[in-house]
């Protein structure tokens, strides 16, 4: 394959990211400047994107979104996996249990890449979707995911450092790496509006053959302490009996998995 051929499809991949970064979408303009690419380069790889429909182009504002065969790919590789299905079906029965939001993700480099969330009628949710993602220290999922390596291994990860999400967030990688290694030891991770405020999470790891796979968490609201001593170990208690579930399914139907890392 030529070398343009590459650039060519690292280019539509990078076109596809950054229109999809902007919430309100991107002009021509805007792309072409945002990713240093040429006109006469991007002109022709937007327009075929578009004929695809992997973008959509409103006329009145001249703007670029994510188009509908996006979904239909992404609807493809969720939905029509069987394994992921099933793993669905546990996180539903685990949200009816707890009547809270229950979320499962991998990591992706380093970050959380949510692949399933179940909403109960909680008042209180978080922005956290399928194929949202999130710097993973600033979660209890993502804890979980990143349990796995040691303290210079996530200096690798995070070469930048930590940076907040909320006020609460971990910033101190010292204190990060203590957090993991006493998750470790009792196999359930935590944050307190680390990630979103007025929201707590208790969190689990999933493993296959002793690798973390994946991890499940259990998103709900701050209480008062008492109240949350409470809800945590129900939360904790249903949690596991629900990633038992999960990684028996992972075990029967490994060849199947394609999340992740």
């Amino acid at each position: 394959m030529a070398k343009d051929d590459h650039n060519a499809a690292s280019r539509v991949a990078d076109i596809l990211e950054y229109v999809a970064a902007q919430s309100g979408g991107a002009t021509f303009s805007e792309i072409m400047r945002g990713l240093s690419i040429p006109k006469s380069s991007l002109h022709p790889l937007v327009h075929t994107l578009y004929k695809r429909r992997f973008l959509h182009y409103r006329e009145n504002e001249q703007r670029y979104f994510l188009g509908d065969q996006i979904f239909s790919l992404g609807t493809a590789y969720g939905s029509g996996a069987g394994l992921l299905g099933m793993i669905n079906d546990v996180l539903a029965e685990l949200a009816r249990n707890v009547g809270e939001t229950c979320y499962f993700g991998v990591l992706a480099g380093n970050e959380v890449l949510y692949l399933l969330k179940q909403v109960t009628s909680s008042p209180i949710q978080v922005t956290a979707r399928p194929g949202y993602r999130l710097k993973a220290y600033a979660s209890a999922i993502g804890k979980s995911l990143i349990s796995q390596f040691d303290k210079d291994e996530l200096l690798r990860l995070y070469p930048d450092g930590l940076k907040p999400v909320t006020k609460n967030t971990i910033t101190d990688m010292e204190k990060l790496d203590s957090q993991l290694s006493e998750g470790r030891e009792k196999g359930f991770f935590y944050e307190r509006e680390e990630s979103s405020v007025h929201v707590q999470c208790v969190a689990m790891p999933v493993f296959w053959q002793q690798k973390i796979m994946a991890a499940m968490s259990v998103a709900f609201p701050v209480f008062s302490d008492a109240l949350d001593l409470k809800k945590i170990e129900f939360n904790k208690e249903k949690l596991a009996e629900a990633r038992r579930q999960v990684e028996e399914l992972i075990a029967r139907h490994r060849n199947e998995w394609m999340y992740g890392d």
